[in-house]
This record gives structure tokens, sequence and C-alpha cells, in this order.
């Protein structure tokens, strides 16, 4: 009986991060953010932003920082919530950095 709790919460917690992750993606996209951080037609986290200065994100709060950031400066708007979920999107696409 505990297995199948296990693997229910394990499961549930898994689909609610994969919609995260999903509308990061849907949020990312609307928002323009590729205009600043993509090479070619790849997504680039190294790449020279309109600043000049290059991402040298470490760790999840850099992430948060840089999203936070980005939302500021150019006024997007994101509520916490939505920026989290750029911030997941962009980590479980490109970075791949624990949490």
């Amino acid at each position: 009986m505990k297995y199948i709790t296990f693997t229910i919460v394990f499961l549930s917690t898994a689909i609610i991060y994969a919609n995260e992750v999903e509308e990061g993606k849907k949020l990312y996209t609307q928002s323009n953010c590729q205009k600043c951080h993509l090479m070619g037609e790849k997504f680039d986290p190294n790449s020279i932003n309109k600043e000049g200065l290059t991402s040298k994100v470490k760790d999840i709060k850099g992430i948060k920082s840089w999203v936070a950031g980005c939302d500021n400066f150019f006024n997007i708007g994101c509520f916490p919530e939505e920026q989290a979920k750029v911030v997941k999107y962009l980590n479980a696409t490109h970075y791949k950095l624990k949490e």
C-alpha cells in the first residue's frame, strides 16, 4: 500500500512539474526572451545580452536572479509564480542544475 501511495504522489508531482515547465516555455516565448538569448535558431544561455554581459549562472538562484532582472528591466510584468515557471523551463531544458 505504501508503494502505491508513493507511486501516485511521485507521478502527480512529475505531472505538475511538467505542466509548470510547459507553462514556463509559453511565458518565455510570449515575453520574447529569445530575442536576447538566441544564437541562430538555438538557445544560448551564454549569449551576449543587450547590456553586453554574459550569463555566469551557476545555480537556480542565479537563474531566478536573471529572470527577475529581465522582467524588471524590460517591464514585462510577470508575477513571481510566472517567473518561477520560466526558471523551471530554462533549467529543465537548458541549464539542468540541481534544484
